[in-house]
């Protein structure tokens, strides 16, 4: 037994029971009964949850802790089994010394995802080794035993992966993990749904090797992948790694599949009721419980929570506060949960229980070396993704422009894919207004906004740079540490030869429209490319701003913040396609003497109005003071 004494189990024994069948996938009546009959019989009984090293862990490893946090809570001893020798025969295509590598890799990961869930120390698990017990004479000629006893479709039978391989080592496997069973000697064992196959192999063929006493099964739900099927490692879309930073967390969630209309396969759904919910639910449980050996850890719940409240949710103004998940899948269901709050909620929370694991992680020489060895392949440094190629102004002219600006309020920083673009589209996938005056969109996903206007025409443009503004006036997000994703604004047109300028694409989400985000936003722009190169400015001449004729509320804000209108540009734009992807024209027909031109009536024309603010007007007209008021309002 470990050294760090297990939480006293309660005198109720329906509430212990409570804690160790809550929330499973499945548990058979006789394996119920079973488990009944040990806790009368011990005050600490005694379980195993086996796992093999092989792909690097990911999120779905929080599904089986989250019950072994919860065992541990009812006073039952946990050992976990890192099943190395299983590990090299099913993945036989890598040595032994990697898997050994992985075997530590997995012990540095499980331990801090255990100690993260609900601030239980380390010290109240176990930790045993496969390959400890699995080279000894009893062992392997328990393995013959069953070897005579087994046919091979008996041997393919557990799961789909070893009915269809070629190899001989993984249909060993079932007879290695039966066997791990007897060995480990523990009165219940823990495992995923996907393991039902190989416990009905050991319960039929332990007992014809003299191995009588049944060990009670119960077994965890799945967590499906973000974009389907079964969360996989070696499918990096379809997970989240332990030591994914932040911002991919956010964004791998804001990208994942949430379909309103069934709560089946829905991956967002699935991490609040396997994982988020049961983790709040149960620190609350801990806060509750007096003389609890757990660090203080934090239910998903905002400050202002009714008590029993295990998730909050937020969503513009509005602050939803849920007891249970049935709640909140009831409301997202019916449509008064918008999914866009959900995922940033799911996200926020997510983030919470990996940043001690990421910290253990930056802490830890140990681990980061196994790291080197175990996962030597290109996803091995997961801080290293491609984040820092992703700027989508990377080749702007002035280099030394490529920065943060910002005040107490707002914060520009270059656009980065990998960080905004699937928090911006999902901000504005229901506002397709947002691109009614603008030569591009509307876009109908983080790829084609990607592909289609990133990568086509900002990126190759060395007169744009292209911002994402931060709300600083908003609490910290997984997409900014500093706030929320407000919206885009970008220089155009950019000549340090002329000393000019444009500030253009001016697009703010709709939640912070008519606040103070535009005005800081633009006057942050302005700041930069008139104020002198002392002031920390660019010192250029002039800036202009040129919006469609009848896109008013742009022509409203030019005029609040004191540019000096020079006229109107006739047919300047045109929209190819317009008519039918949403732009409004200037409303001007195209037709000569009551008969159609020559001209495609679906491709729109538009009149653009100048504006400009320029060095004269900044400093000797008394612009720069008015800025600064409109900035401060």
């Amino acid at each position: 037994m470990a050294e760090t004494k297990l939480p006293g189990p309660t005198d109720n024994q329906d509430r212990r029971l409570d804690l160790i069948l809550r929330g499973l996938e499945r548990v058979d009546t006789a394996d119920a009964e079973l488990i009944k009959d040990v806790l009368h019989e011990k005050v600490h009984p005694d379980i195993f949850w086996g796992v093999a090293p092989t792909g690097r862990p990911h999120i779905g490893y929080l599904v089986p802790f989250v019950k072994i946090a919860e065992l541990v809570e009812a006073g039952v001893e946990v050992k976990i089994l890192l099943a190395d020798l299983y590990a090299f025969l099913v993945n036989y295509r890598h040595s032994r010394s990697l898997v050994a590598s992985r075997r530590e890799y997995y012990r540095f990961a499980l331990t801090a995802v255990f100690e993260a869930i609900a601030g239980l120390p380390a010290s109240t698990i176990e930790f045993h080794q496969e390959t400890s017990f699995s080279a000894s004479p009893d062992f392997i000629n328990d393995a013959y035993e069953l070897l005579s006893y087994t046919s091979l479709g008996e041997a393919r039978s557990p799961n789909e992966e070893l009915a269809t391989t070629t190899m001989l080592s993984p249909l060993i496997v079932p007879i290695i993990q039966a066997l791990d069973e007897r060995y480990m000697d523990c009165d219940f064992q823990l495992g995923g749904l996907d393991q039902a196959g190989y416990y009905v192999y050991g319960d039929k063929y332990l007992p014809k090797i003299g191995h009588k006493k049944r060990h009670a099964h119960i077994m965890n739900k799945m967590l499906p992948g973000l974009t389907g099927s079964k969360m996989s490692a070696s499918n990096p879309k379809s997970k989240i790694d332990l030591l994914d930073p932040p911002e991919i967390v956010y964004q791998k969630i804001l990208e994942a599949r949430c379909d309103s209309s069934t709560a089946n396969d829905n991956p967002i759904l699935a991490l609040l009721k396997i994982i988020l919910v049961p983790i709040s639910r149960l620190r609350l449980e801990q806060s509750a419980r007096v003389g609890s050996n757990a660090k203080k850890a934090i239910p998903f719940v905002g400050p202002n929570a009714p008590e029993g409240c295990v998730f909050s949710i937020v969503s513009g103004r509005e602050s939803y506060q849920y007891k249970s998940y049935e709640a909140i899948e009831h409301d997202f269901l019916a449509g008064k949960l918008p999914s866009g709050a959900l995922k940033t909620a799911v996200a926020n929370a997510m983030n919470q229980i990996l940043a001690p694991i990421r910290k253990s992680y930056e802490d830890n020489s140990q681990w980061q070396e196994v790291l080197k060895i175990a996962y030597p392949e290109s996803e091995r440094d997961v801080s290293n993704t491609s984040l820092g190629t992703q700027n989508a102004s990377e080749n702007f002219c002035i280099p030394t422009v490529l920065r943060e600006v910002s005040n107490e309020r707002v914060k520009l920083i270059p656009f980065n894919s990998a960080l905004h673009t699937a928090g911006f589209i999902e901000g504005v996938k229901d506002c397709p207004e947002v691109w009614t005056h603008g030569p591009v969109g509307p876009f109908v996903s983080a790829e084609s906004f990607d592909t289609d206007f990133i990568d086509t025409i900002v990126r190759p443009k060395t007169d744009m740079l292209l911002y994402a503004v931060i709300d600083r006036c908003k609490p910290p997000t997984a997409a900014d540490k500093d706030g929320a994703l407000a919206g885009l604004i970008a220089y155009l047109g950019t000549s340090p030869t002329n000393l000019c300028t444009e500030i253009g694409i001016v697009v703010t989400l709709p939640q912070f429209q008519r606040t103070h985000v535009t005005s800081n936003a633009v006057g942050l722009l302005l700041k930069l490319a008139l104020d002198s190169p002392k002031e920390g400015g660019l010192g250029f001449r002039r800036v202009q701003w040129m919006t469609s004729s009848v896109n008013h509320p742009s022509i409203k804000t030019a005029e609040k913040m004191g540019f000096t209108k020079e006229g109107v540009i006739r047919w300047d734009r045109l929209y190819p396609g317009g008519a039918i992807t949403g732009k409004e024209s200037n409303g001007k027909p195209l037709h000569v003497d009551g008969k159609v031109s020559h001209m495609n009536g679906n491709d729109l024309g538009r009149d653009s109005v100048m504006f400009s603010m320029c060095w004269d007007d900044w400093y000797l007209g008394g612009m720069r003071e008015h800025v600064c008021e409109r900035m401060a309002r």
